[in-house]
């Protein structure tokens, strides 16, 4: 009998436990993006549709964040933390990758904190 790990919720399962070269470079692209909290909605929104959909996220993720008004787009973009906070959790990444996501989160949730304060 084999012994897998347990799934991911629905909203952010993988394909496969290899992480292909657009995942990592959609992934790379998006922190580069978010380097600066203070960059608009609209620069974001393609950079993080193409992490959502390149790393098989629930498409309401994805609407969130590319149509979405700026308070539905920090929604999006908390849950597009938690599918990766539950990919870290899992050991699912490798090493060089799990850095990238690593950072991705710390950018979001610093830019996802100044836009809900300009917003508020």
């Amino acid at each position: 009998m084999e012994i897998t790990d347990p799934p991911l919720p629905s909203d952010c399962q993988t394909l496969s436990r290899r992480v292909s070269l657009e995942q990592i470079k959609s992934l790379r692209d998006a922190v580069d993006t978010l380097k600066c909290e203070y960059i608009c909605l609209a620069r974001i929104r393609e950079p993080l549709g193409l992490v959502g959909g390149y790393w098989n996220m629930d498409s309401e993720i994805i609407n969130r964040i590319a149509a979405g008004s700026l308070c539905s787009a920090i929604r999006g973009i908390a849950s597009m933390c938690s599918c990766f906070e539950n990919m870290l959790a899992a050991k699912r990444l490798s090493p060089e990758v799990s850095h990238d996501a690593i950072l991705f989160v710390q950018r979001a949730r610093s830019w996802m904190l100044v836009n809900a304060i300009v917003s508020g």
